[in-house]
């Protein structure tokens, strides 16, 4: 069913009609940008354009490593798909969706103030089993907290995309991301069980059992 509201919804895009969304959660317009050859510093300054008249109320992230985008950017949207910026002249591929997450606009900027890297992470679910993909995603986040460090951001898609959802880890530069804290086995070992996970081990085995795909990115903040 999520899969055939997204192709309606793309469809809708792609004739200029409006999507409506329900009035509850936070909208959030994402485009991901691929630069056409020579174009990345006119597609650069294109998008700091869009973010000026957007009285800088956006998000842009440059792919470092991990997947096929050069940028992606996230934005504040209505109760309606907002009207779509148009890179077409600088890019061999846009894509727009919009997503929802618990996390309001203002949560997102203040994390992302001062930082410089972000883990993308983008997950198609197993047929049947985005519930229990979400399930996942929100035990890890308590694993993360548990173990001292900050939760990811996750969104879920609602429209325009194959990408179910969507998680957003922001961090101040590659030391912060990469740091381990300083706590015992013992101590990741419960804080893993209390999450719901059979051990810290099954983590990352546990996720495979819900999805069909999954792109980790890492990217770096254009201001």
């Amino acid at each position: 069913m999520r899969a055939m509201f997204n192709m309606v919804a793309s469809l809708m895009l792609m004739l200029g009609m409006t999507v409506p969304v329900q009035a509850a959660d936070n909208h959030y317009h994402i485009t991901l940008l691929r630069a056409s050859i020579g174009t990345m510093p006119a597609m650069i300054d294109a998008v700091k354009e869009r973010k000026s008249a957007l009285d800088g109320e956006m998000l842009i992230m440059r792919h470092s490593q991990g997947d096929h985008w050069d940028l992606m950017l996230l934005a504040p949207a209505s109760e309606a798909f907002p009207d779509q910026a148009n890179y077409q002249s600088q890019a061999d591929f846009q894509h727009d969706f919009l997503a929802t997450s618990d996390a309001d606009w203002q949560t997102v900027k203040k994390m992302a103030e001062g930082a410089n890297l972000f883990h993308v992470e983008m997950f198609q679910a197993a047929s049947g089993l985005y519930d229990k993909l979400l399930e996942q995603r929100i035990m890890e986040n308590n694993y993360l907290v548990a173990t001292e460090r900050e939760a990811n951001l996750i969104f879920e898609t609602r429209f325009g995309s194959d990408v179910d959802l969507f998680t957003l880890g922001i961090y101040q530069d590659m030391q912060a991301f990469a740091a381990s804290p300083v706590l015992t086995p013992e101590a990741f070992e419960k804080a893993a069980v209390d999450a719901g996970f059979k051990a810290r081990s099954d983590i990352g085995f546990y996720l495979r059992k819900f999805i069909i795909g999954h792109q980790d990115t890492l990217a770096s903040q254009i201001e």
